[in-house]
C-alpha cells in the first residue's frame, strides 16, 4: 500500500479515536438507553418459555402492525397502494412515502428479504435508529451550547424522559414511543439532521452545508407529511423573525435552505395536491379523519415553554440563538392552529406527540442552563435528570411489558396457522376475523378479505358496503336480521365493536360527504342508511344464496376461524365447500 494513503488512514483513525474520547460518555448511554428500550423484546421469548413461536411485535395499538405490513409488502416486491387487500396494490400510496422503500433498499440488494422476516429487519433498524438519534440530538444541542453535559442531558430526556412530560406521570403504562415501527424515530433522524445542519449554516458561510440542509428537508417530503409540514412552518417563523430582525444574511440562508427543499419535495407536493383535490379527496380525508372547522388548539407545554422563553429573552437578549429558539416555540403553534385559516383540521396530535413535545424539552433545557450560574447546580441537576431518565424508561418498559404480556402470548397461537399459509399453499386472500389478522400481512405472502385499516387506502365505497354484507352474513345473528342489528349500532348493544365500526365507518362518512359537499349529496340521515343498505344486503347477498359471489369475486381462498373470539360466527353455510387445513388451539385454517 501507498505511504500516502496509510498517512491518510492513520490520520482518519486518529480522529475517530479523538472524538470518541471527546464523547464517550454519549456513545456509552445512549447505548444502554437504547438497550433498555428494547429490553421487552429481548425478555418476553425468555419470559414466554415454551409458549414462545417465534411471534415478537411490540404493541402500540395496531400502528406498528400496519407499518409492518407495508415494509413486507415491498419486501415481497408489491406497491403501496393498498397493502391489506389484493385489490388496488398498484394505485398510488395515499401516504406519498418512500421510507419503506428506503429502509428495504439495502434488505433487498444484499438478497437478504428470504433470510428475514420484516419483524426483525425493522426491530434491527430500530435499535441503530434510537441509538443515533440520541446522538444526533446531543450534537444539535452542542452546537448551540457547546455543553456536553446539558447535551448529554437533553438528548436522554427526549427519548427516556419523554413520557414525564407529555403524559406528567413516572412509569407511564405504555411502551417507549421511540420503540414503534417506523414513526416518530425514522422522521426524527431526519429532522435532527436537518436541524445539525441548519445550525452549521448560521454559523457558517459554506455552501456545502446550504446544499446538505437543503436535501434533508426535501428528503422529509418524502419520509412523513407531519415532518414536512412542520418543519415547513419552522423555516417560515425563522425566516419572518430574521427578517423582523433585519437580518438579512440569514434570511437568505433560509429562503436559499426552503427553495431548496421544496423543489425536491415538489413531486410529492404535486401529488398530494392532485389526490386531495381529485374525486377521492373527501373519501381519503374523512378515513384519515381530517375533520372541519375552526377550532384552535391550546398547548399547555407551548405556553410554558413561551413563558420561559420571555424570562430568557428578558436576561438573555444577546444570545444568537433566540430566533431559532423562538422559531421552534411559533412553528409549534403554528401547526397546530393552522385549522383556524384553513378550515380542516390535521391528526395535529402528531405535531404535538413527535415535534412540539421534543423540541420543548431541548430548548427548554437549553435555556433553563443558560440561566443558572452556578456550575455546581448544573451537575446536580445532571444526575438527577439522568437517573430520571433511566428509571423511568426502565419502570415504563416493564409495565409495559406484563400490560401487554397476554395479549403477545396469545398471538403465537397463530404460528402454526401462519406455517401452514407459507409452507405451500398460493397466495391469496385471507377471510379472518379483525382480531391479530395482521399476523397474516406480516409473517405471509397472503392478503385479507377485509381489516378496517384498509379504509387507509383509496376503495369505492362498494368495498365498504361489500364487506359490511360478507361479515353480516357470516354472523349467525345479523345474517337475516340486518336492519334490526345494525340500527342498533349507535349504542354498544351491537356484538363486537369490529361490527359497529365497520357500520358506524360507512354511516359517519355518508354524513361527512354530505357536509364536504354543502348538501348535494342524497344522504338523508342514519336510518335511511340502514334501509337502503338493507335492501342492497338483500339484494347482492340474500337473494343470491350466501357470500359466495363476493368471496370469489375478491380472490377469497382462504377462512381462518378464531372460535374463541368469534364465537358468532356461523360457517354451515359452506358445507364440504370448506376444507379444514390445520387448526390450533380453537383457531381453525380452512381451504374453500
Amino acid at each position: 500500500m501507498r505511504p500516502e494513503i496509510i498517512a491518510m488512514i492513520n490520520k482518519n483513525c486518529q480522529k475517530i479515536i479523538s472524538a470518541l474520547k471527546a464523547h464517550g460518555w454519549v456513545i456509552i448511554f445512549s447505548f444502554l438507553l437504547a438497550v433498555l428500550i428494547f429490553a421487552p423484546l429481548l425478555a418476553f421469548p425468555w419470559a414466554a418459555g415454551s409458549l414462545y413461536q417465534g411471534i415478537n411485535i411490540n404493541h402500540f395499538g395496531n400502528d406498528a402492525h400496519f407499518y409492518l405490513t407495508r415494509g413486507n409488502e415491498v419486501l415481497s416486491g408489491n406497491s403501496l397502494g393498498s397493502p391489506l387487500l389484493r385489490e388496488g396494490k398498484n394505485d398510488p400510496d395515499v401516504y406519498l412515502s418512500y421510507s419503506d422503500y428506503l429502509l428495504l433498499a439495502p434488505v433487498k440488494l444484499s438478497g437478504l428479504e428470504k433470510k428475514f422476516n420484516i419483524v426483525t429487519i425493522y426491530n434491527f433498524y430500530n435499535f441503530i435508529g434510537v441509538f443515533v438519534l440520541i446522538i444526533l440530538i446531543y450534537f444539535f444541542v452542542l452546537q448551540l451550547s457547546g455543553d456536553k453535559l446539558l447535551s448529554l442531558t437533553a438528548a436522554l430526556f427526549v427519548i427516556g424522559g419523554y413520557s414525564i412530560i407529555y403524559f406528567k406521570i413516572f412509569f407511564y403504562h405504555d411502551f417507549n414511543a421511540y420503540a414503534r415501527v417506523l414513526y416518530p424515530y425514522l422522521s426524527s433522524l431526519v429532522l435532527f439532521t436537518y436541524l445539525n445542519l441548519l445550525v452549521k449554516c448560521l454559523k457558517s458561510a459554506e455552501l456545502r452545508y446550504k446544499i446538505f440542509a437543503g436535501l434533508a428537508f426535501g428528503l422529509l417530503f418524502y419520509i412523513y407529511f407531519y415532518a414536512w409540514s412542520f418543519v415547513l412552518a419552522f423555516n417560515a417563523c425563522l425566516l419572518l423573525i430574521f427578517i423582523f430582525k433585519k437580518d438579512f444574511l440569514p434570511a437568505k440562508t433560509v429562503c436559499l435552505i426552503s427553495a431548496l427543499g421544496l423543489a425536491l419535495g415538489a413531486y410529492n407536493l404535486i401529488k398530494l395536491f392532485s389526490a386531495l383535490g381529485g374525486g377521492i379527496g373527501a373519501q381519503l380525508s374523512y378515513f384519515m379523519h381530517l375533520s372541519l372547522g375552526h377550532t384552535p388548539v391550546f398547548s399547555k407545554v407551548g405556553f410554558i415553554t413561551l413563558i420561559l422563553f420571555a424570562l430568557f429573552w428578558q436576561r438573555r437578549r444577546q444570545d444568537q440563538y433566540l430566533p431559532l429558539i423562538l422559531a421552534v416555540i411559533l412553528s409549534g403553534w403554528a401547526a397546530l392552529n393552522q385549522q383556524t385559516i384553513t378550515g380542516k383540521m390535521l391528526q395535529y396530535g402528531h405535531y404535538y406527540w413527535y415535534f412540539i413535545v421534543p423540541l420543548s424539552i431541548v430548548v427548554s433545557f437549553y435555556m433553563v442552563w443558560r440561566l443558572l450560574a452556578s456550575e455546581k447546580l448544573k451537575k446536580i441537576l445532571f444526575i438527577v435528570l439522568i437517573a430520571a431518565v433511566f428509571i423511568n424508561t426502565a419502570g415504563g418498559q416493564y409495565l409495559s411489558f406484563f400490560s401487554s404480556y397476554e395479549a403477545k402470548i396469545y398471538e403465537q397461537n397463530f404460528q402454526p396457522i401462519i406455517d401452514s399459509l407459507n409452507r405451500d399453499l398460493a397466495p391469496a386472500a385471507i377471510l379472518a376475523g379483525q382480531e391479530n389478522s395482521y399476523l397474516f400481512t406480516i409473517y405471509t405472502p397472503h392478503d385479507l378479505f377485509w381489516l378496517n385499516a384498509a379504509a387507509l387506502s383509496y376503495l369505492p365505497i362498494q368495498r365498504f358496503k361489500d364487506a359490511l354484507f360478507v361479515y353480516a352474513f357470516l354472523n349467525k345473528e345479523a345474517r337475516n336480521n340486518f336492519t334490526e342489528y345494525f340500527t342498533r349500532a349507535g349504542d354498544d348493544g351491537v356484538g363486537s365493536s369490529f361490527y359497529r365500526a365497520l357500520y358506524r365507518d360507512l354511516a359517519s362518512y355518508y354524513e361527512y360527504a354530505n357536509k364536504a359537499a354543502d348538501n348535494k349529496t342524497s344522504y338523508q340521515g342514519p336510518q335511511a342508511l340502514a334501509d337502503q343498505l338493507s335492501q342492497e344486503y338483500n339484494d347482492a347477498v340474500i337473494k343470491n344464496d350466501g357470500i359466495d359471489g363476493l368471496l370469489e369475486k375478491y380472490g377469497v381462498s382462504y377462512i381462518v376461524w378464531d372460535k374463541n373470539l368469534d364465537p358468532e360466527w356461523d360457517l354451515s353455510f359452506f358445507g364440504d365447500r370448506l376444507k379444514e387445513i390445520t387448526s390450533f388451539n380453537n383457531i381453525y385454517l380452512y381451504r374453500l
